[in-house]
């Protein structure tokens, strides 16, 4: 027989255990990392999701051992409690680990190892083993502006350098000239560095650079699934108005309706960026900024340019995971090109993906044509890229339309 229990005292522990059970639950989870999907396996979330729950269920025993209320708590509703929480916590887990699979890009990473001697025997040398499904090519110290050609060209996403001890002076004059482009860039320390060569291969390199922004896997989710949920919103909101818009492009000069044109995304990876066609067909062989009354902007291509309607195919870029509704916006690349040699750090913004809005647009739209003008739009989106939060997202979407309108005399 349980004791008669004030109603009121019964309450007010319900509601404490209540409390506590929320905070254990997700203090456990962080310090076994149990929601940690893109780092381990599926076996791993289940031990770790598995050990937490034991101790949190043995964190809450002692809790009710101390307060003397172990009359409170039910021992076949605590085991059923636990059942399904550990239930709950593992389908979870394992659900948005399959989702983040789908979402996330299958290509295989593309690595860079420079090291100061090519020999095949000194390149099987080395303290580290890299990912097997990895790509790597490898390079000399002396090869700086190959292994930025080679990077641009085929989305490198980190440079890792190797050499001996003799060359460690190396080090600083490479860190400097390699870590203002859009890759990370590590150091593998040398052999020499260690006394215990038996565990060379567990040694981690050290990141020199160090990315701008890191989403965990609930920040890359939460973004991911906005970019998503929010491009197929706008789609279908907008299809009346797209069709409309396609039948009157093709109706101007009888041309096609989309545009496409090369524009470097995340690491710099080259990625075809869609839009609706604003100017005559064939127009495009020049990289001259559209100017003022310009003749080769269509009738209904000025509609589009002055409210930016000619962008919104870039939400197809989008839900095909090339770009974010908001994030940096592209520059063409010859703009880059030209930028990157005058402003440093210009290419930092490229290891985050292109937005089809971002900060520096709700801030000042229109031409971009010197560089001041360029390098105030670049502190923009290295503050959108160091402050990034899901509301900062939300807010720069909210503020977009406002911007276009109130900017509308700005757009050519």
């Amino acid at each position: 027989m349980i004791p008669y229990i004030n109603e009121l005292v019964f309450s007010f522990f319900n509601g404490f255990f209540l409390i506590i059970s929320i905070l254990l639950f997700f203090i456990l989870n962080a310090a076994f990392r149990a929601s940690s999907i893109t780092s381990f396996s599926y076996f791993s979330l289940f031990f770790r999701n598995l050990i937490s729950i034991i101790i949190f269920s043995f964190l809450i025993i002692c809790i009710a051992f101390i307060t003397n209320t172990t009359e409170i708590i039910e021992r076949t509703q605590f085991l059923k409690f636990l059942t399904f929480l550990f239930l709950l916590t593992i389908f979870s887990a394992f659900l948005t680990k399959y989702i983040y699979i789908l979402l996330k890009p299958r290509s295989k990473p593309s690595l860079v190892l420079m090291v100061d001697d090519l020999n095949e025997a000194n390149l099987k040398n080395r303290n580290f083993k890299f990912p097997e499904e990895a790509v790597v090519t490898n390079f000399h110290i002396d090869a700086i502006d190959d292994v930025v050609n080679f990077s641009a060209e085929n989305g490198v996403e980190g440079v890792y350098l190797s050499v001996t001890a003799q060359n460690l002076n190396s080090i600083e004059i490479l860190a400097n000239k390699l870590s203002i482009y859009a890759f990370d860039l590590y150091w593998i320390l040398p052999n020499s560095f260690f006394r215990d060569q038996d565990n060379l291969i567990l040694t981690k390199p050290i990141l020199l650079n160090g990315s701008p922004v890191y989403l965990d896997t609930s920040q890359y989710l939460l973004k991911r699934t906005l970019d998503v949920i929010g491009s197929i919103f706008l789609l279908v909101i907008m299809s009346p108005i797209i069709i409309i818009v396609s039948a009157l492009i093709k109706i101007a000069d009888n041309g096609p309706i989309f545009y496409s044109q090369l524009r470097h995304g995340q690491y710099g990876k080259e990625f075809s960026m869609l839009k609706f066609r604003s100017m005559a067909e064939g127009s495009d062989h020049t990289d001259k900024q559209v100017t003022d009354q310009d003749s080769r902007v269509t009738w209904v291509g000025k509609i589009m340019r002055k409210t930016s309607f000619d962008e919104i195919p870039q939400l197809f870029n989008v839900l095909r995971g090339e770009m974010s509704l908001v994030g940096p916006r592209p520059h063409i690349i010859s703009e880059t090109d030209r930028y990157s040699r005058k402003i440093i750090h210009f290419l930092s913004r490229h290891q985050v993906k292109p937005g089809l809005t971002g900060l520096a647009q709700i801030r000042a739209r229109g031409k971009t044509n010197s560089t001041e003008l360029m390098q105030e739009k670049l502190d923009s989106d290295l503050e959108y890229i160091n402050q990034w939060k899901l509301y900062l997202d939300l807010k720069i979407l909210i503020l977009t339309p406002l911007s276009i309108w109130n900017n509308r005399h700005n757009n050519v």
